[in-house]
């Protein structure tokens, strides 16, 4: 594992051209010196973690599967106290929703925190969070899609790694659970990590390298879309000598296409040392018209067409990640796919383009 000491030499070391292209509003993510690293202490069967939902609300339903779902790994479970609430599409109010996260990471007999759902709602609540409280007591939160604007927040605000993946509610299969023992639950460097299962190819999903090679360097990212809404703000990432991952659901190929241009715009691709993407998950360049011949098969009101005949959204990423030259690959198995890798923010990785493997160096909880 790495220590304080080698992971600033190592980070000291890395070669200076991304960082010398990354310059404007990209730099205006960094701090004066890089946070240190936090680790989370390991979760084991039998400690207690809280089921927070710091996002959309969901019914009685779910949230008793998503209990079930934590409790298969052991834990017990205890419920944030606005859990059920409801303010219009949110679980509770801003105020409601961030109570429970301090709260959780206030709380000592709570070892880790869970996130119920994402949906839309965690950056109303950022600011209201108590980063000084998370900063000393440093415990899991594990969550993606919405929950990404959560973990990118606390990693660059406090230095503790965050975990991006499947929990409480959705993409709890075999392969997402071995992904959480590994990554949350086992003190060891976690190697290779978020190869597809074959199953992910069949669905039009195959592992692609663009742009062949190796780098290494800290990992993070998320949701495209939740990443950039961060921009601008005092909770932007900075993607210097990065390895960044990305992934998205449900964006036109244009919408991809105008959030890419914006992180070029703004220097933040260029600095990048290599790309993982994931899949993006019914991104089809499709709208919606009337259908003129509705079936008992297909009774729907409209049909799928491309009046623009658009871009793929593989075609948007190539345009963008492809001209760069920096290490590649597309459709490694984390986000919106029931097959969802556990990817921790902040941990020393190593994308192997060419033989296309991405490899976490470090542990990620002690």
């Amino acid at each position: 594992m790495l220590n304080s000491s080698s992971r600033r030499q190592f980070l000291g070391g890395v070669g200076g051209v991304a960082g010398a292209i990354a310059l404007g509003t990209n730099q205006s993510a960094k701090t004066a010196q890089p946070l240190p690293i936090i680790k989370p202490p390991a979760l084991k069967p039998g400690d207690t973690i809280a089921l927070v939902a710091p996002a959309a609300y969901g019914d009685p339903e779910e949230i008793i599967t998503a209990r079930k779902n934590m409790e298969s790994y052991g834990f017990k479970v205890v419920f944030g106290k606005n859990l059920t609430a409801q303010y219009g599409y949110l679980a509770g109010t801003d105020q409601q929703r961030a109570d429970d996260i301090n709260e959780m990471f206030g709380r000592s007999d709570i070892k880790g925190i869970a996130t119920f759902m994402g949906g839309f709602g965690c950056t109303r609540i950022l600011n209201l969070l108590n980063y000084e409280l998370i900063k000393n007591n440093p415990k899991v939160i594990i969550g993606h899609s919405d929950i990404t604007a959560l973990l990118l927040a606390i990693h660059n605000k406090t230095g503790l790694v965050t975990f991006h993946g499947s929990s409480g509610l959705t993409g709890i299969g075999d392969y997402a659970m071995s992904h959480f023992r590994r990554a949350i639950m086992n003190p060891n460097p976690l190697g290779e990590v978020a190869k597809p299962l074959e199953s992910l190819a069949k669905r039009g999903h195959p592992l692609t390298t663009f742009v062949p090679g190796i780098v290494t360097g800290e990992l993070i990212g998320g949701n495209l879309s939740l990443f950039n809404s961060l921009i601008g703000t005092e909770f932007d990432t900075d993607t210097t000598n990065k390895i960044l991952f990305l992934e998205d659901i449900g964006e036109i190929p244009w919408r991809v296409d105008r959030m890419l241009n914006q992180l070029s715009m703004l220097g933040k691709l260029q600095a990048v040392a290599g790309f993982a993407i994931g899949p993006f998950i019914s991104c089809y360049p499709e709208t919606c018209a009337p259908n003129p011949n509705p079936t008992p098969a297909n009774p729907g009101d409209c049909i799928r067409v491309d009046p623009y005949k658009s871009f793929t959204v593989e075609e948007v990423l190539r345009q963008y990640l492809e001209p760069l030259g920096k290490p590649t690959v597309y459709n490694f198995s984390f986000g919106h796919v029931e097959e969802n890798a556990v990817l921790p923010l902040g941990l020393i990785t190593t994308l192997d383009a060419t033989n296309q493997k991405l490899i976490i160096n470090e542990n990620a909880v002690v």
